[in-house]
């Protein structure tokens, strides 16, 4: 009888392979059929999981209650064997709708000789199943048994021949890595007590004893390690493994049901948390965004509070079926959600979720009340503990008062009993909870952006550490990168992008001005002369090419460029609270000015700059001509060998302006570097030694003034010429689009 039941299985699978390869050349009827034929795996096990428990279903401690008596290995045997078939349906189903190579690799090389297996021991397989009088007595389960095993056995093979090769390195690793989860996940809930048996009768998981908080810890520790196990896959990975997980947690727990108990509605999966089970595979399968804020708002505290008050089983093993079923229950419905949202396959919600989701309950909870009602006149129905005191029995006497209100009406010859008081005070306390779970959602993803951007910004330091140790090389960092710290600046080959602009904003610049040089930088607004001026001082990041201050490189030794340079804006920005002393002092502080040098530089510029009588004033009622010369002031305090300035000139009188032009000049004639934009022509040609115009985002200029006085060339006229003047074909065609990838 195995002989022929076997050569069922393998005519059957023979079918099947046949007939698929035969519809090759209808290539686009082809896929259609194989995920037809998944389905009907999927349904043909299902049904046959459903229609009874397996005969190991009721086996404690290997040999108690086993179909195979006293024979440890063959029950042991029969176990693993029930056990990696569902293992191996699952993953021949998914394989037909999910494209992932180590997908594949299990259904060759676990989902295969699983079937195989089942075949060599199918006398065990089927007495694990049917019991010991499989093979005399016909059960309907028989015959879908045959299919299931076939089909599977099917799809192994045809994924087996369309790519016979062996997992390798990273394939080999991600194979392994995935089969224990594989299998886990699909754990029936009896193999504990099958496998295990009673584990000391008086475990109580309930009333907060040490083992009850140890699998309240479970809970909070189990979604964390799931999330640092997959958090850096792609969201179709993660979307997919969240799928294969919920749909093995939901096979698990529906094995505690058989179709004789679903014909009654009173055993119908109608708690709360029992919803979940069969709401989240759905929500993921889907993608039914709207139906998961129920999911997150309404199941994870309705699972939350029932693992804090889980009610007392019959069963004291605690490892019992019941217990496991609870426990796995439970967890699923509490973490699963949550851990959906920290990987961001949804989206976090937001207030206008919340209010669906409270309307979303509001619906199942008045549903619930009048099922209730109505099944209770066929058996007893306590759907949500809204019909039994379990709730009010643990909050006490005042609360079982509020049972004593009661509703009671016939109609159709049925009697439908309710609850008001008690059951109002449930929905708006539900509620309340649904409130305060929006409380901590908030505070949760705060704390969780705080610590992504702590763990972020961490990873990206040690990533620039490492870059710049590579860059540094046997240099320290407080080394200039190239030469000594004598005053220079430097850009190489610079170029710069805002955002997603489709332009560069400035486009391969290169220039170099020396020590004891007043360079003028002149281009009409929105050239991209603040672009560069502002990525000299730091404000804003490279795009491409160096830019290095005394030698220091801007984009890697950030601080030590800046400790070089001295920056007067066109925009300043004071802390107008604080007096220009201050002020100024402040500034000193962060350039690690001694105090003797500052007083110094401080006496020499309030006198130069006429801020005597003010200077200890709050800067709040300085004119904007003052709070100009605290800006000079503040970047000529720590002696800059680098001074930038950008349109220091605006809103100055003309002794102010004076003062200024001398400043400039005394502060080059000392060797340092003066920098400087401005659109006042005579002032740049009467103090600068060289001058760049940029036009566009390019240098178009650069060159001595001298020069142009030797040749009669007046700077307004040079300037004029360039910035009027027509582009030739070649000039227009550096203004190049970004590089697309």
């Amino acid at each position: 009888m195995k002989i022929v039941y076997i050569a069922a299985i393998l005519c059957l699978s023979g079918v099947f392979l046949a007939g698929t390869q035969l519809l090759k050349k209808y290539n686009k009827f082809n896929p259609w059929v194989m995920k037809g034929a998944a389905l009907a795996l999927a349904a043909v096990t299902f049904f046959r999981y459903l229609y009874a428990q397996p005969a190991v279903y009721d086996v404690r401690g290997v040999n108690m209650y086993s179909p195979f008596g006293d024979d440890i290995l063959q029950t042991v045997l029969a176990i693993l064997l029930i056990w990696f078939s569902h293992v191996a349906v699952l993953t021949a189903v998914l394989n037909v709708f999910f494209d992932y190579k180590t997908l594949r690799n299990l259904t060759k090389f676990f989902a295969l000789p699983v079937c195989l297996l089942d075949l060599i021991f199918f006398g065990t397989y089927m007495v694990g199943i049917l019991g010991p009088t499989a093979f005399e007595v016909f059960d309907l389960r028989l015959p879908f048994i045959l299919l299931e095993i076939a089909l599977t056995l099917g799809f192994g093979i045809k994924c087996w021949l369309g790519d016979r090769s062996l997992p390798t390195g990273g394939a080999l690793i991600s194979l392994l890595l995935a089969l224990p989860a594989a299998i886990l996940s699909v754990m029936p809930a009896y193999v504990p007590q099958a496998l295990l048996g009673f584990i000391d009768p008086s475990i109580k998981l309930y009333d907060m004893t040490e083992h009850h908080r140890y699998m309240l810890y479970g809970a909070i520790i189990l979604p964390f390690f799931i999330f640092h196990a997959i958090k850096n896959k792609s969201q179709d990975v993660k979307r997919f493994l969240m799928i294969y997980l919920s749909l093995g947690l939901f096979f698990v727990y529906i094995g505690r049901w058989t179709l004789d108990e679903f014909a009654s509605p009173l055993n119908w999966p109608l708690h709360l948390c029992n919803t979940a089970m069969f709401l989240i595979p759905l929500c993921l399968i889907f993608r039914m965004r709207r139906l998961f804020n129920f999911c997150l708002f309404i199941n994870v505290i309705g699972a939350l509070l029932a693992m804090f008050l889980p009610s007392e089983y019959v069963d004291l093993n605690a490892l019992g079926t019941e217990r496991v079923s609870f426990w796995l229950n439970h967890y699923a419905a509490f973490f699963m959600p949550l851990l959906l949202v920290a990987l961001k396959i949804f989206k976090r919600p937001k207030f206008k979720e919340w209010c669906m989701a409270v309307g979303q309950f509001a619906v199942y909870f008045f549903g619930i009340l009048f099922v209730n009602a109505w099944f209770s006149n066929y058996g007893e129905s306590d759907f949500f503990f809204l019909n039994s005191d379990f709730i009010v029995s643990n909050l006490g006497r005042w609360a079982e008062r509020t049972r004593e209100l009661v509703l009671t009406f016939t109609a159709k010859g049925l009697t439908f009993t309710f609850y008001p008081l008690y059951q109002t005070l449930f929905f708006f306390i539900f509620i309340g909870f649904t409130v305060a779970v929006w409380f901590l959602y908030t505070l949760l993803f705060s704390w969780w952006d705080a610590a992504e951007d702590r763990r972020e910004r961490e990873k990206s330091y040690k990533m620039m550490k490492k870059e710049l140790n590579e860059y540094l090389g046997t240099k320290r960092i407080d080394e200039p990168i190239t030469g000594d710290d004598s005053p220079r600046l430097t850009l190489k080959h610079f170029s710069k992008r805002y955002g997603s602009n489709k332009f560069y904003s400035v486009n391969d610049v290169s220039f170099d001005v020396k020590g004891g040089e007043i360079f003028g930088f002149l281009g009409p607004n929105g050239a991209g002369k603040s672009t560069i001026i502002k990525s000299i001082v730091g404000i804003q990041p490279l795009t491409e090419g160096d830019i290095e201050v005394c030698g220091y490189n801007v984009d890697k030794q950030a601080v030590q460029a800046k400790l070089q340079i001295g920056f007067v804006p066109d925009h300043y920005a004071l802390y107008e609270n604080l007096t220009g002393r201050e002020y100024i002092n402040y500034i000193a502080d962060l350039y690690r000015v001694s105090q003797e040098y500052r007083d110094v530089m401080i006496a020499k510029y309030v006198d130069r700059f006429q801020l005597v009588d003010s200077f200890d004033n709050q800067m709040k009622t300085y004119s904007h001509g003052m709070k100009q010369k605290i800006t000079i002031m503040a970047a000529l305090v720590h002696n800059p060998k680098v001074w930038v300035l950008d349109e220091p000139l605006t809103g100055l009188d003309p002794t102010s302006i004076h003062e200024v032009k001398e400043c400039m000049k005394e502060h080059a004639a000392n060797g340092n570097i003066v920098f400087f934009s401005s659109h006042i022509i005579d002032v740049v040609e009467k103090i600068c030694d060289r001058i760049a115009i940029i036009k566009k985002g390019k240098l178009r200029a650069c060159t001595k003034v001298s020069d142009l006085e030797e040749n009669g060339i007046e700077l307004e006229q040079f300037y004029l010429s360039i910035i009027n003047g027509e582009e030739s074909p070649e000039q227009e065609a550096q203004r190049v689009e970004v590089p697309t990838a």
